[in-house]
């Protein structure tokens, strides 16, 4: 049972339910703590604002992911009585007595072991079953269909409506029909779309002197959508159970959901994978309107790059737990992968993740599957980017020889001297080029970075933001 300060922030669902567990400590709330004799359990009371106290607990049955229970009203999880439980047991465990396990945890741990069972069998199941065609209630696949498609024809026509209009002459009023029309799309069951208008109204809003490079190429990814999602669903419709598209994004850019078992049925997933992660960084998506929390991770067996995200909506925020940047590796009995491109999104289950610190023999790795051609990497890369439905912004990891300044940009070239210049992308409101001039070396060989290829339609500049430095000791994150 491994209880440090730096776990319990990890756990934490944001800073401010961290710092109000470590308060009631200071203010001597808790009372009868007590430990199982095997040592993966405490509990105690925690005296609240009523007459009776909270009773609390942290049960580590499965160490890796710890439960927590408490009877307050608290939507948090684990709430501040379960973190400052935990802040005690760090700061004096000698306060805690030993005692047997009180009947109640008894029952509620019989009750999870038998869910994972279940579980575990439903898995065991899918895997059985994989290979064999997935069955689709045809009536139900093309009456959503329908729907869909039907949506997709208002939407084009809300599109048509802004073109014509003329962007210059989009004002507040045309603004605000616009807002009730898109939130109508929510109907249809094209949620993805519907972000991407919600997306081109935000940057209708940010046009300043009559610049409209990015609501044009917004527009532009509308269009390609709206095309190819008429196309995609009414190929669908001839064959529902056909298998969906799987290497690429359009089932999520429609607006599904996919299901773990889905992708596990699909073959979309890798047993035994070890992640790493290269970069993270959390921002503000406000055409969802919610946080976003993005991992990038490199798998240590492919070198592959995946990306993680974890969503929290505006207004669920405080009750979801965020995501935090990982130092060590992850060892996952299976990897979900997505739909997707060059960096599709990918996903765990938590009691299916061990821990170990990471290794030299890591780093290692990391640094050999780093590409040393730039001009192999960039053609690969402009392949994905003009594509309007692809990622505009591809994560690649390159190899360095030299690095010097141009002016204000530095740039890295690679041993056949081919360059790159290191940028910050304007949307992404950090600074880490400014933050890799000061510690980047001239001669950084044998170093590889994590970037982020950015391809500005206003000059036509291939440019790459830096987001980790990789040296054969560590990796230097550049975002926070």
């Amino acid at each position: 049972m491994e209880i440090t300060q730096k776990k319990i922030e990890e756990m934490a669902p944001n800073a401010d339910a961290a710092k109000n567990g470590r308060d009631l400590v200071k203010k001597n709330k808790f009372s009868n703590l007590k430990i199982s004799a095997d040592k993966n359990l405490i509990w105690g009371e925690c005296a609240g604002s009523g007459k009776n106290p909270y009773y609390c607990s942290a049960d580590y049955m499965d160490e890796h992911n710890p439960v927590f229970r408490c009877n307050c009203p608290s939507r948090q999880f684990p709430c501040k009585h379960a973190l400052g439980l935990l802040y005690s047991y760090e700061a004096n465990s000698g306060a805690f007595s030993i005692a047997d396990i009180p009947d109640d945890i008894l029952s509620k741990r019989e009750k999870i072991e038998k869910k994972q069972e279940k579980k575990t069998q439903e898995k065991e199941s899918i895997k059985e079953k994989a290979d064999k065609p997935k069955k689709v209630n045809k009536a139900a696949f093309t009456k959503k269909a329908d729907a869909q498609l039907n949506g997709i024809e208002i939407a084009g026509k809300i599109l048509k409506d802004i073109v014509q209009t003329g962007l210059s002459s989009v004002d507040a009023k045309i603004r605000k029909t616009l807002q009730v029309q898109v939130k109508e799309l929510g109907n249809y069951y094209i949620n993805g779309i519907q972000t991407a208008f919600n997306n081109l109204l935000l940057e209708l809003d940010d046009v300043e002197n009559e610049e409209y490079t990015h609501v044009i190429d917004q527009i532009n990814y509308i269009s390609a959508l709206l095309k190819k999602s008429t196309d995609y669903l009414n190929k669908r419709k001839e064959d529902p159970e056909a298998e969906p598209e799987l290497n690429s994004a359009i089932e999520e850019q429609i607006g599904y959901i996919w299901k773990l078992t889905e992708l596990m049925q699909y073959g979309l997933y890798e047993e035994n994978a070890e992640l790493i992660q290269l970069s993270f960084n959390s921002y503000d998506n406000p055409a969802r309107k919610e946080y976003v929390d993005e991992g990038i991770w490199m798998n240590l067996k492919t070198g592959k790059i995946y990306k993680t995200k974890n969503f929290r909506p505006y207004k669920a925020a405080k009750y979801i737990k965020e995501d935090n940047s990982s130092f060590d590796v992850l060892q996952l009995k299976e990897l979900f992968i997505y739909p997707g491109d060059q960096n599709p999104r990918v996903r765990w289950e938590p009691e299916a993740v061990k821990e170990r610190k990471a290794e030299m023999k890591d780093l290692a790795s990391i640094l050999a599957f780093s590409s040393d051609n730039y001009t192999e990497t960039v053609k690969s890369v402009k392949n994905t980017i003009k594509n309007p439905l692809m990622d505009k912004n591809p994560v690649v990891l390159i190899s360095l020889n030299k690095a010097y300044l141009n002016g204000e940009n530095l740039v890295v070239e690679d041993k056949q001297g081919n360059k790159l210049t290191l940028k910050d992308i304007k949307e992404q409101n950090v600074s880490s080029a400014t933050n890799l001039k000061a510690i980047l070396p001239s001669q950084p060989e044998g170093f590889a970075l994590t970037v982020m290829i950015n391809n500005d339609v206003q000059t036509g500049l291939l440019s790459a933001q830096p987001m980790s430095l990789i040296t054969p000791e560590k990796i230097i994150r550049l975002l926070y």
